[in-house]
């Protein structure tokens, strides 16, 4: 399934289920300058999200792949367990390149927000690339169906777009 067909599934979605209504300007013809994603996402950190323990989503990587660098604040992220069931809006965006320093940093910094254990640092221990992604608005969903075939745990759907003058930014 392409990106584009992608879209056009969560697009349908926001005309036609009540609870998607406020997503529906990301769709909305060009007007919105944000970008789309879908992630997706295992337990317990969909539930995290969802009850609000956990502010920030933490996707780790050996090599320079989505979301690193590729998310903008203010994108709109849904989530995908099985089915699509909710969204954020990304508050703030942290790409960083990881040596022992930086790790310890984030652990630090971030374990609390991320929901994270020391098991969870473990298993990253040989990544290279991090992206933090400040969680807000979240919107549980009326499930959707999007089929998605391979393997990757981040997709982005549309890349952010510049706005012009006079041309006003939703969301």
């Amino acid at each position: 399934m392409t990106s584009s067909s992608i879209i056009d599934q969560l697009s349908h979605a926001a005309a036609i289920y009540d609870d998607w209504s406020a997503l529906a300007p990301y769709f909305d013809g060009g007007n919105c300058s944000n970008g789309i994603h879908l992630a997706v996402m295992v337990e317990p950190f969909l539930s995290y999200i969802l009850t609000g323990r956990k502010t920030i989503e933490s996707r780790f990587s050996k090599n320079l792949i989505a979301p690193y660098q590729r998310i903008s604040t203010g994108d709109l992220v849904f989530l995908k367990a099985g089915p699509v069931v909710a969204a954020f809006r990304a508050s703030s965006v942290e790409c960083v390149g990881l040596d022992a320093k930086e790790r310890k940093r984030l652990r630090e910094s971030y374990s609390d927000a991320i929901c994270a254990d020391d098991s969870f640092w473990e298993q990253r221990d040989n990544r290279n690339y991090a992206t933090l992604i400040g969680i807000e608005c979240v919107e549980r969903l009326t499930p959707v169906q999007v089929p998605k075939r391979d393997r990757r745990g981040w997709l982005v759907l549309r890349t952010p777009r510049t706005i012009g003058p006079g041309q006003l930014t939703l969301m």
